[in-house]
């Protein structure tokens, strides 16, 4: 979803439906992560005996965590494959998906476009229901960054390419449970030598100089369970958030709780208010309120895991509906004194400085009682769902992690559709990339014996997704919009099918009757693929508080217990039992 610099191979990137791509070994790992040795000044690398160690005193490293696959959750509904071409003429910098491009005489699309942020833009105009509640609100802009946790939480794929891909045969080195693990990592049974504090039973190890960053090293490079953590300002403060969570859980449950047990079950309860957190406070901002209510009541339609089985992530979900980066927007205010371009904050991992800590109710709705129910400050808003992207990420920069030859190499840049007398780098644009991305992935005949093996390649139209999901959601409207409706332009062939992606986001859009600002929530495609798919995962998780609850009395039931409200949970919760609001 939020990989806004996501490794990629530099093998040659065409995916059209004729031909196959030339193909080179892919960058990253490809037999998955595994845990590093880092030195730090709260441990050291050395291993103990009892936890696996050898005669060295060192331990055999095991990879950080389960690894499972992807799936096709239609595969019987045919590919739709856009040939190259028609992909980079929509997502390229100034064509049709450009929320904000350089306008101006002589002005070269190179060059950044007039910021977006809340206070310049329709497209960013705060909601106008009420703050109140988050089934009916619009979206604080630090929702946009918990999206983004959230997926790094419950997908890696290290090997990403554009050439061919079957899901059952390509890995995610993530078990895809929603429960924390690319905060935890292995725990400190394991890593107490990388992040975990070996003074304070249970807890995460904090600088006590820098207390406002993750622990990093010498270098600067965080010290922590997932560096792609690290890739935004905002993100990395939200790790930590969620690391501060968990020592002040730690430090409620001491005393009653055996220090044996003590990390375990302060995880469990951070897990359990983490998962319910997802499914009641981020997912009901995000999709419709009837098909949140249908699937909170009812359960998944479509995507249902079995449980304690692997879970496997579907393609529809993670290569498009979940791929949210109309979100964004480009300027930000961090507190009161520090604001800027995304890009232009720190480096990704390199250390935060003081004038660079968020101020959190910039970016949620935090009340400061349970009387006070619309918080500090109105925060910043996400832009709304559309099918247009800042203009800064149909230009991104490389990441820095896995720099790229294709980044600076003239031999990768093309005429710009819009202005052939400019040059530009189609792989540098997110909207380019997820598009061919989608291309990629192909069914086997064992998928789908039904379809010819033209009709194989690539994800479903968006128009065919709609009218499938709408088959078991009656409640929803019934049309489902032609390219024409959605803003796709005329010249676009076919003319009756869009790439899933651009119709996920564009769909909301069109059923709130506002295509000029957008909507504030997904359409009922994109809704019910998305709210099916976070529910199914914590579902199907036998250690999540759904798990636990199924079968059981209401008053026997798990609820959160650490919110402002009894039985609630919202991150602005978070914030305040952290220390951090």
């Amino acid at each position: 979803m939020w990989h806004f610099a996501p490794p990629i191979s530099s093998s040659e990137y065409s995916t059209s439906c004729s031909g196959t791509a030339t193909t080179t070994p892919p960058l990253g790992l490809v037999d998955g992560p595994f845990a590093q040795t880092t030195y730090t000044d709260h441990g050291c690398p050395l291993r103990l005996a009892t936890d696996g160690a050898g005669a060295a005193g060192v331990a055999q490293q095991p990879p950080v965590t389960d690894t499972s696959y992807y799936q096709w959750l239609f595969p019987d509904l045919a590919g739709f494959c856009p040939d190259d071409a028609a992909i980079k003429k929509l997502g390229a910098p100034c064509g049709p998906m450009d929320n904000n491009p350089p306008t101006g005489l002589n002005t070269m699309c190179s060059q950044l476009g007039p910021p977006v942020s809340l206070f310049n833009h329709a497209s960013a105009i705060p909601p106008l229901t009420s703050p109140r509640n988050p089934a009916k609100e619009g979206i604080p802009a630090g929702y946009t960054y918990l999206g983004q946790f959230l997926d790094h939480n419950i997908t890696f794929q290290a090997d990403a390419t554009f050439d061919t891909n079957t899901p059952g045969t390509t890995a995610n080195y993530r078990s895809a449970r929603i429960d924390l693990e690319h905060v935890y990592g292995l725990g400190p049974q394991t890593q107490a030598f990388q992040y975990y504090d070996i003074n304070q039973t249970g807890k995460f190890w904090i600088d006590p100089d820098r207390e406002f960053d993750v622990p990093r090293n010498p270098q600067g490079c965080p010290i922590i369970a997932d560096p792609r953590n690290d890739n935004t300002i905002i993100t990395i403060q939200l790790h930590l958030a969620f690391m501060k969570f968990h020592n002040a859980v730690v430090d409620l449950m001491r005393g009653s709780v055996d220090d044996l047990l003590l990390f375990s079950q302060a995880k469990k309860r951070v897990v359990w208010h983490y998962q319910w957190m997802i499914l009641n406070d981020w997912l009901p901002r995000i999709i419709r309120e009837t098909v949140h209510a249908q699937i909170m009541s009812q359960g998944p339609q479509f995507y249902e895991p079995v449980p304690g089985q692997p879970l496997l992530l579907p393609v529809e979900f993670s290569v498009a509906c979940y791929r949210l980066h109309s979100l964004v927007l480009e300027t930000y205010a961090l507190n009161d004194s520090k604001s800027g371009h995304i890009f232009n904050f720190r480096k990704p991992f390199a250390a935060l400085s003081r004038d660079e800590v968020i101020d959190w109710t910039r970016f949620f709705a935090i009340p400061r009682s349970t009387s006070d129910t619309q918080g500090k400050r109105f925060p910043q808003w996400a832009k709304r769902f559309d099918a247009k992207i800042v203009h800064a990420f149909l230009q991104m920069p490389g990441p820095i992690d896995n720099p790229l030859l294709w980044i600076d190499n003239p031999e990768m840049s093309e005429p710009l559709p819009k202005d052939p007398s400019q040059k530009y780098v189609p792989l540098r644009s997110i909207a380019i990339r997820n598009m061919l991305r989608a291309n990629s992935f192909e069914r086997t005949a064992q998928d789908a014996p039904n379809l010819s093996p033209n009709s194989r390649k690539g994800l479903p139209s968006g128009q065919d997704l709609a009218r499938r999901v709408r088959t078991k959601y009656p409640q929803e409207p019934a049309k489902v919009y032609d390219n024409y409706q959605i803003g796709i332009p005329e010249d676009w062939y076919p003319a009756d099918k869009a790439p899933l992606w651009f119709y996920a986001l564009r769909e909301g859009a069109i059923q709130e009757e506002c295509p000029d600002i957008g909507s504030l929530k997904l359409g009922t495609l994109a809704s019910v693929i998305v709210g099916e798919v976070l529910y199914g995962l914590v579902a199907a998780d036998p250690g999540s508080y759904l798990a636990y609850n199924q079968g059981k009395n209401e008053k026997d039931q798990w609820k959160p217990n650490l919110g402002l409200q009894p039985g609630t949970f919202y991150m602005s919760d978070l914030f305040r039992v952290a220390g951090l609001a």
